[in-house]
């Protein structure tokens, strides 16, 4: 029996490393949220992440969980958007947002984060096509600049093996041999 910080005893063999796992799956989420939270007071030009109301939490995580809301409903633990997915898309949608935002009046701050993070939802596919589009665009470019990288070595290697032969044949070549 191992006895953690969490007041509890866990066997060694069974429960200890799925424990483990758990406790470092759940510091890598609050860390992930924390960011996304961080990304939404940039974006919405909010005073710190404690303005943003408790109640649009469970929005986030809806979509985290990959909730089902038609049919049978199954628990989804974390099986939805990472939050690094949903913070590029805030950061993708930011232009969109602050069109909302200047062209739309909200009755309060819950309801203006909502319709963005609608926004936010409807182009999560979008963002991520972009995003590997332009990850396929950077490996690509990083092939051609090696290709031109080598090619460069290529033609220094000839150009100084056709120097190298210019100057032989120049020393072999002497004006006074001309003339006899």
């Amino acid at each position: 029996m191992k006895y953690e910080e969490d007041k509890r005893y866990y066997h060694v063999e069974y429960c200890h490393g799925k424990y483990l796992k758990d406790k470092d799956f759940k510091a890598k989420e609050r860390k992930e949220l924390d960011c996304l939270a961080e990304a939404i007071v940039k974006i919405h030009k909010l005073n710190s992440v404690n303005t943003i109301p408790n109640t649009f939490y469970p929005y986030i995580q809806e979509l985290r969980n990959d909730s089902v809301l038609f049919g049978r409903v199954s628990r989804r633990y974390k099986e939805g958007i990472t939050y690094k997915t949903i913070e590029n898309t805030y950061e993708y949608c930011a232009e969109k947002i602050e069109w909302a935002k200047g062209n739309k009046e909200f009755k309060n701050l819950m309801s203006e984060l909502k319709y963005c993070f609608a926004i936010v939802r409807n182009n999560i596919e979008n963002c991520l096509r972009d995003g590997s589009k332009s990850s396929k665009q950077k490996a690509e470019t990083a092939i051609l600049m090696n290709h031109v990288d080598s090619m460069k070595e290529v033609n220094k290697i000839i150009s100084n093996a056709q120097n190298k032969r210019i100057k032989e044949s120049e020393e072999k070549l002497d004006l006074t041999t001309l003339f006899d």
